[in-house]
């Protein structure tokens, strides 16, 4: 009676080890994805737009736009580690990690490349807190988008790209970086970089080539994908603010205080990055207006709460110290011209 117990067991035993090896060549890879599933499986390609996932004889084309971040197998636990810390703001802890990482002893082109991407990001991040070069920093991520054009991250590199040239106030050559990502045939990235372009245009001066800009990607819609059409609207409401921004800089000054009024009584509070955007609009607006205590209150409500989002608070800064002088308020002039300093001394807002 014993031996077909053991024999049961025995074939037991044997199983598991299938299993083990099947499942080891299904759940290699995981993509995970904005607001949906992760994709599990073996990467079998990459490239700027898509990346197609393999599991058995199914395969799974994952566009770019969807992807939140990628893990990969047999990676790092120090790259799983520093990716952690980015997605918590903690860029100095990531970078100690990542440096740690012996890349020449990693045979995987694709996570090499995302440590790559990662140092590079880091990089960016920490020279626009002012901790590092913002030049230096440009070149490390223009170096990563020139060697990884087949990469998923591609788009989002040559952005990062830009963003550190508006920074260095190279406001025509952020706009061919930001261009680039309106090849995608995502359009949320289509809007994103019209609108990049834009704001890079604004900050040049070039208010009527803005203005079209802006006016363009209103004109833009997402398909029935609910999470492109949010991402489509949030472009939309940056447009907007954009366009009060090329009207107050064209002498309508009334009427962007009026529009930029409208637009934020029906922004979410909680959404800092339009919330800054919307108030630095409207201290703007009102300076053009000659109605500096009005605008220092504006300005005000991005310092107290909205500094959380860097470029703008910096703004915010940067014209509170010229308002604060205007009304002899000389210590507030002082105080925010020093934190505009210290925090964010490679901004192009503050001085040079």
């Amino acid at each position: 009676m014993k031996t077909p117990s053991v024999v049961c067991r025995s074939g037991i035993l044997l199983l598991i080890p299938c299993l083990v090896v099947a499942d080891a060549a299904f759940a290699i890879d995981t993509v995970k994805r904005k607001g949906q599933d992760s994709v599990l499986g073996r990467i079998s390609s990459m490239d700027s737009k898509k990346v197609v996932v393999t599991r058995g004889a199914a395969k799974t084309s994952v566009p770019v736009q969807e992807i939140d971040t990628i893990v990969f197998d047999g990676e790092p636990p120090a790259l799983s580690l520093a990716r952690a810390n980015v997605a918590h703001g903690r860029y100095e802890d990531a970078m100690r990690g990542l440096d740690e990482i012996k890349t020449g002893e990693i045979k995987s082109k694709m996570i090499r490349a995302d440590v790559e991407f990662l140092q590079a990001f880091c990089a960016a991040q920490l020279a626009m807190r002012g901790e590092g070069n913002i030049s230096e920093a440009g070149r490390r991520m223009d170096r990563f988008a020139s060697a990884h054009r087949d990469n998923y991250r591609w788009f989002e590199a040559n952005r990062l790209v830009g963003d550190l040239l508006v920074a260095n106030r190279l406001y025509d050559r952020a706009i061919d970086y930001y261009a680039k990502p309106a090849d995608s045939p995502a359009v949320e990235y289509q809007i994103r970089a019209v609108v990049d372009i834009g704001w890079a245009q604004l900050a040049a001066g070039k208010f009527d080539e803005a203005l079209a800009s802006f006016d363009k990607a209103m004109t833009m819609q997402a398909d029935e994908d609910g999470r492109a059409k949010a991402a489509v609207a949030a472009q939309h409401a940056l447009a907007e603010i954009g366009r009060v921004r090329c009207l107050a800089a064209k002498g309508m000054a009334d009427d962007a205080v009026k529009q930029i009024r409208e637009i934020i009584a029906r922004t979410d509070p909680k959404d800092v990055v339009l919330g800054a955007r919307a108030h630095n609009a409207l201290g703007t607006a009102l300076r053009a207006a000659d109605r500096p205590q009005d605008a220092l209150l504006a300005f005000l409500h991005v310092d107290v709460l909205y500094s959380s989002s860097p470029e703008d608070h910096a703004e915010a800064l940067a014209n509170l110290a010229e308002l604060w002088q205007e009304v002899r308020r000389t210590d507030r002039a002082i105080q925010a011209q020093e934190t505009l300093r210290l925090r964010y001394k490679n901004s192009r807002w503050a001085p040079r």
